[in-house]
């Protein structure tokens, strides 16, 4: 998998769930690959619901941002437009946890996601969401990209390295 920061993906911005200036954010950093991306997180204090628990408002937060990189990083600039969060235990604060999210289905503008939560340490599902991101508009798509002026470069970057990594897999036989 590629690690975007590693790729010049620029995070020097105030997005709750990704930017590094947001002091009150999550501050995560993902590993990509075709249709997935993952990230590593520890629930902080200031985010916690319940004693000894993460807000679910969080979870939901972890699930939505690593669903839309999973399409983002491919240069695919979408909004979410559905969200389905279904908690299946109690997401415990203080533990490392294993955020997946994957491209399902491609329908026009329509891209469905999928999404888990797990504990790293033994894989327990915690919490998992459906969700449906719309394709922007090219007028704001370009916008976007005036915006943050390097991601273009930044994720053709990422696209060759995604897709040097298939093709070492294709070039390694599986043992």
């Amino acid at each position: 998998m590629a690690r975007l920061s590693e790729l010049g993906v620029d995070f020097e911005h105030w997005c709750f769930a990704c930017g590094r200036l947001n002091p009150a954010g999550l501050h995560l950093d993902f590993d990509v690959s075709r249709d997935r991306a993952e990230t590593l997180y520890v629930g902080l204090q200031r985010h916690q619901g319940y004693d000894g628990t993460l807000h679910g408002g969080v979870v939901t937060a972890l699930l939505d941002e690593t669903m839309g990189w999973a399409i983002f990083h491919q240069g695919i600039w979408g909004v979410t437009t559905k969200l389905a969060v279904t908690f299946r235990k109690p997401v415990p604060m203080g533990e490392e946890l294993r955020v997946v999210g994957e491209v399902v289905r491609e329908r026009g503008r329509a891209i469905e996601t999928h999404g888990t939560v797990s504990l790293a340490s033994d894989g327990t599902l915690l919490a998992e969401a459906d969700a449906t991101f719309l394709r922007m508009p090219e007028e704001r798509r370009r916008e976007l990209e005036r915006r943050y002026s390097n991601a273009s470069e930044a994720f053709a970057r990422v696209r060759a390295a995604v897709a040097d990594e298939e093709a070492r897999k294709v070039e390694q036989p599986a043992k």
